[in-house]
């Protein structure tokens, strides 16, 4: 099959075009024109696309030779108007260009377009938790999110394309930079705020090789599902277990999540009443990020298996020694 990847250059990019390879696709790679790499060091089976999905321009041409998508191009980080064009302008220029022929579309989304306030004390978070209600309480990213998730819906919908939206947890791996746990260092302290609250991970190459599986998989129309590793370890072992593998860590100092949650309180109560709310707050001091991030759920990948026939195939272990030894070799 052959496969358009959008964001090709970026840290999920790159191992999906070795994941899309490795199962015998041929790959279009959509880079930037800022970063694109020398011919020479590019596999058989890989052409590069040069664009930029925020414009039009040439890389339409080779969406149009495509057979399937896999969109994982979107800005991370930014204010609101630099996230609206590299994730919602972006998709909406390539949900134009797509071809009508074109069989399947696996969207990369996030665990960000979640209500983390709906889940009850059980504390299960699946595919049935409801979306955020409201956007504007929550960062750009979020907003944003769930504004290209829903373009695509109705996108695919409207043509009758075959769409798999992917929400990967918190991906991990070499070539990321990584804060093992930690919220935050203070001295040679570092605060592990939540110390018990799982964390929601996925190995990037389990990550690409799920996005790739769903290129093929018999599907009925759409399919949503969450995506994490089998064992999904608290901060303070994620933080222990990378210290032992090596990583520049220091001495980790545990900070309860009700506590984390009072100071969170208190900076609310202070932005209304100095601020109007409109202070803006950083995510250890904002009470709806706080939950997204610490708060205690338990997190599940029973549908990934069960739609995708996927199975992850990089262990925590090898996935920690792996990227605390990457981070050591990188100048």
């Amino acid at each position: 099959m052959k496969v358009f990847v959008t964001g090709a250059g970026g840290f999920l990019g790159r191992a999906v075009v070795d994941a899309a390879l490795a199962a015998g696709h041929e790959v279009l790679a959509m880079h930037r024109p800022a970063s694109l790499p020398a011919p020479e060091t590019q596999p058989a089976g890989v052409a590069v696309v040069a664009g930029d999905l925020r414009q039009r321009g040439a890389w339409e041409q080779a969406v149009g030779e495509a057979e399937a998508v896999i969109h994982c191009a979107a800005a991370a980080s930014g204010d609101l108007p630099t996230q609206l064009a590299g994730t919602v302008l972006a998709t909406e220029n390539l949900l134009a260009a797509l071809p009508a022929r074109l069989a399947r579309f696996v969207h990369v989304s996030s665990f960000s377009v979640y209500d983390f306030s709906a889940p009850g004390w059980s504390g299960r978070f699946d595919e049935r938790t409801p979306l955020e209600p409201a956007p504007l309480r929550r960062d750009a990213y979020t907003q944003t999110k769930l504004q290209q998730e829903a373009m695509v819906r109705a996108a695919c919908r409207e043509t009758g394309r075959v769409l798999a939206i992917i929400r990967p947890g918190a991906i991990f791996g070499p070539g990321k930079d990584w804060d093992y746990g930690r919220a935050m260092r203070v001295g040679g302290l570092d605060l592990i705020f939540a110390p018990l609250s799982p964390m929601r991970l996925v190995h990037v190459a389990n990550c690409a090789e799920a996005l790739v599986a769903a290129l093929t998989v018999p599907l009925g129309g759409e399919a949503v599902v969450n995506l994490v590793d089998d064992e999904q370890p608290t901060h303070w072992g994620f933080h222990y277990r990378a210290k032992r593998a090596g990583a520049p860590l220091g001495l980790g100092v545990p900070v309860p999540y009700l506590a984390v949650r009072a100071v969170g309180v208190a900076a609310w109560l202070a932005s209304r009443l100095f601020f109007g709310g409109r202070a803006r707050l950083p995510e250890w001091l904002d009470l709806p990020r706080q939950q997204v991030r610490w708060r205690g759920l338990s997190y599940r990948n029973d549908e990934a298996k069960r739609v995708l026939g996927w199975r992850p195939r990089v262990t925590l272990t090898e996935g920690i020694a792996d990227t605390v030894r990457a981070a050591r070799q990188s100048p």
